[in-house]
C-alpha cells in the first residue's frame, strides 16, 4: 500500500517556522480532508507531500523518499490556484506540458473538463479571474488521474455552478477507483461541499498535525443538544464529556458535545428532559473541533 508516511517534518522559511514536528500516516485509497485556519500551513504541506520543497525530517510514499526520487514524482501531482504556474502561458500550453509530464494523462478526459468549465485555451493565465485559475489547475489535477492528487483550495473563487461541477466530478472520480488505488488530499475551506467525499479529516493548526480521524468517527462522537437552559444544565451535570461549542439565546441553549466511542450516554441522560439529540453533520463538527485546537 503507498501509504504517505511523515515523521518529524519540520519547515522554516528563515526565521518563521511553517511546519512543526509532523508526524503522520495518510492511507492509501482515502480521500483526506485537510483543514486548518489560514496560515495553518496547509500549502506548505501538501508542496512537501509533493516533493516540491526541501523540508526536515521524512516524507515518504510507500516507503520511498519523495524528494528528488523522479519515479515516486511521477506518482504524484499537486494543483490548485496558487501552484506558481507560468503567468505568462496560455491555457492550452499548460495543459499541454501537463499531459507531457504525466503518463496517466487522460486527454479525452482533459477535452471534457474544459469544454463543461468553459475554460478559454487562449487566454493567458496571468489574465484569468480567480476562479478560472483554479478550474485550470482542478483539469490538471483530474485528467491526470494520478495514483496521488493533491488539491489545494479547489473550490477557491468558484461560482455556486462550478462548486457543483467540481463536486460531480470529483464524486466519479473517486467512484470509478474500485480498487481504492488512488489518494486525493483535499485542502478547503468549503468543508460542506466535500463533506460526502472525504474518508478523514486532517486538521492542522500553527504548522502542526493536531488530530487525523476517519469522518465516522468524528461525526459519530459528536452530537449537538438543544433545549431549556434548565434543562440542557440538568443534562450537563450528568455527563462527562468537552462542551466544544455553547451558545444560548431567549431562555434556549445548544450545546455542541465531544463524546468518546459510545454515545448512547447522551441519549440516556436526556430521556425524560427538554432537550433534543442529534448527530452534528461533518461541516459543523469541522467547525468546532477545530475551534478546539485553536
Amino acid at each position: 500500500m503507498a501509504t504517505f508516511s511523515l515523521c518529524d517534518v519540520q519547515k522554516r522559511y528563515g526565521t518563521s517556522v511553517v511546519l512543526t514536528d509532523v508526524t503522520c500516516e495518510l492511507p492509501q485509497g482515502r480521500v483526506h480532508g485537510l483543514v486548518g485556519p489560514n496560515g495553518a500551513g496547509k500549502t506548505t504541506l501538501l508542496r512537501a507531500l509533493a516533493g516540491q520543497i526541501p523540508v526536515e525530517g521524512e516524507v515518504r510514499l510507500g516507503g520511498e523518499p519523495v524528494r528528488d526520487n523522479q519515479p515516486v514524482l511521477d506518482r504524484i501531482i499537486l494543483a490548485g490556484a496558487d501552484v506558481p504556474y507560468p503567468g505568462q502561458m496560455k491555457v492550452r500550453t499548460l495543459l499541454d506540458l501537463a499531459a507531457a509530464r504525466w503518463g496517466t494523462w487522460d486527454s479525452a478526459y482533459a477535452r471534457r473538463l474544459q469544454h463543461i468549465f468553459r475554460l478559454d485555451l487562449e487566454a493567458r493565465f496571468d489574465a484569468l479571474s480567480r476562479g478560472q485559475k483554479t478550474l485550470v489547475g482542478v483539469v490538471m489535477g483530474l485528467a491526470a488521474r494520478s495514483e496521488v492528487t493533491l488539491l489545494d483550495e479547489p473550490y477557491l473563487g468558484l461560482d455556486v455552478q462550478n462548486r457543483d461541477i467540481l463536486y460531480r466530478e470529483l464524486l466519479d472520480e473517486i467512484d470509478r477507483d474500485t480498487e481504492g488505488a488512488r489518494t486525493f488530499i483535499i485542502s478547503t475551506h468549503q468543508v460542506e461541499d466535500a463533506s460526502l467525499l472525504l474518508d478523514s479529516v486532517i486538521f492542522i493548526d500553527e504548522g502542526r498535525i493536531t488530530e487525523v480521524i476517519d469522518v465516522d468517527d468524528l461525526v459519530s462522537s459528536t452530537v449537538v443538544a438543544t433545549g431549556t437552559t434548565s434543562a440542557v444544565e440538568e443534562l450537563l451535570a450528568d455527563m462527562t464529556c468537552s462542551v466544544l461549542r455553547d451558545e444560548s439565546v431567549a431562555g434556549s441553549r445548544r450545546v455542541v458535545l465531544g463524546l468518546g466511542s459510545d454515545t448512547s450516554e447522551v441519549f440516556r441522560s436526556a430521556d425524560g428532559l427538554d432537550v433534543q439529540i442529534r448527530n452534528a453533520d461533518l461541516p459543523e463538527t469541522v467547525l468546532v473541533r477545530g475551534r478546539r485546537h485553536e
